[in-house]
């Protein structure tokens, strides 16, 4: 046993330093330039300089999936402490506009610098200068962002914490500058309101005839109230007197189950989005089934985005690629290839093109549609405008869409 324990050993070893050998051997400088080609980039960072902060500013800038391709404008969703929130609030969207449960949007990160300095956006019983914040947004970054980017003026703000002091300073004395409010680990036990409380304030702004319409969500851990009674109270006070003001439907007040202070921003993130881009507006994505006799064209999409466009006061488009073929409109069209009319596809497609005329795989799917309508000449030109966008736009896949141009050419 003993001599079958050595042997054992002697071979691990053995493997060990056959690995190790191996792993010297690599092509290190070529294994890094490989990793360097391939980086995975969520957005870019730059500096604006404030003269109002008297300042730089180091800002983040998460763009949405084909932002070069479309040309619609965008919402724009501002994160504070973007060191900490940028990132998740990039991905929720992302996934959340993917699974058409909110629009495509620019994700802005405005960064602390130094962690200390995220208390200047704090509130001003404190010493904070939210005011001198929000004029820097108002009067530079956002005018910065509009003028570089197809940005529209549908706006949300995501503060946590201290930083929710500029998102109130905005909530109260601004509330046209954003549409949605995300409080993440809200303070409403914080003694902030001369002879008022936070809630009280947030009530009697709410009720106000002309204000402008907003959404605000207000979210706090639920470790958060176990650990103080004051906390705990503040919470129930804020709850109770929402509840009896029937006329306020666009407060939430979240208490999150099995959450801490700071990470409980993940979930807050999606939440305070799903409250600003509702679930009582936002139907439940994906096709089941198909009927023959439908206009999916008309009914389930122009009728239904058009509604939205009305409600937000901007252009909302259908997710033209994603995940899951009935998810998004170009699987729907490939869906309706196989399993519906070949009018159905022509319709999907023109419709698709007037959200997304710079679309090789829309421009393309259509004209195997006119093609097998016997629409040659619509199908050859429609075909030739497929290659010329994919050229620009997709040339790593140019390759597959001259195949099917040469197919579609017999």
């Amino acid at each position: 046993m003993k001599s079958f324990q050595l042997t054992l050993i002697a071979l691990v070893i053995t493997l060990n330093l056959s690995c190790v050998s191996g792993q010297e051997k690599l092509p290190i400088n070529k294994l890094q330039s490989t990793e360097k080609d391939n980086l995975i980039s969520i957005g870019r960072k730059f500096t604006l300089y404030s003269k109002i902060l008297e300042e730089d500013k180091e800002i983040y800038i998460s763009l949405p999936h084909k932002y070069e391709e479309h040309v619609q404008t965008y919402p724009i969703i501002f994160t504070l402490e973007a060191e900490l929130l940028f990132e998740s609030a990039h991905t929720i969207t992302k996934f959340m506009s993917a699974r058409s449960k909110m629009p495509q949007s620019i994700v802005i990160g405005i960064t602390n610098g130094e962690y200390k300095k995220r208390n200047e956006m704090g509130f001003k019983k404190w010493g904070a200068k939210p005011d001198k914040y929000l004029k820097f947004i108002e009067q530079e970054l956002i005018p910065y962002i509009e003028t570089n980017y197809r940005a529209n003026q549908h706006r949300t703000i995501i503060g946590l914490s201290p930083t929710t002091g500029l998102l109130f300073e905005a909530f109260f004395e601004k509330p046209e500058l954003f549409k949605g409010y995300i409080a993440l680990s809200a303070h409403l036990e914080w003694d902030i309101i001369p002879n008022s409380t936070l809630i009280d304030k947030i009530i009697s702004k709410l009720k106000e005839p002309n204000r402008p319409k907003t959404t605000l969500y207000l979210g706090r851990a639920d470790s958060d109230l176990k650990d103080g009674q004051y906390i705990q109270k503040a919470f129930d006070d804020a709850i109770h007197k929402l509840k009896n003001e029937k006329s306020i439907t666009n407060c939430t007040i979240d208490i999150l189950k099995n959450e801490e202070h700071y990470l409980m921003s993940i979930k807050g993130i999606r939440s305070g989005l799903a409250s600003v881009y509702s679930n009582s507006i936002w139907r439940d994505p994906g096709l089941i089934g198909w009927d023959k006799t439908k206009n999916y064209a008309r009914d389930y999409y122009k009728n239904y985005y058009d509604n939205l466009s009305s409600i937000y006061g901007f252009d909302i488009f259908p997710v033209e690629d994603g995940h899951a073929y009935g998810y998004y409109l170009a699987g729907v069209i490939y869906n309706a290839k196989r399993w519906g009319t070949n009018k159905q596809v022509i319709d999907l497609a023109e419709l698709g093109i007037s959200y997304y005329p710079n679309s090789a795989k829309l421009h393309i799917q259509l004209a195997e549609a006119y093609k097998k309508e016997g629409k040659l000449k619509k199908a050859y030109t429609t075909a030739k405008k497929s290659i010329q966008l994919a050229k620009t736009f997709n040339p790593d896949e140019l390759n597959k869409y001259l195949e099917r141009f040469e197919e579609l050419k017999k």
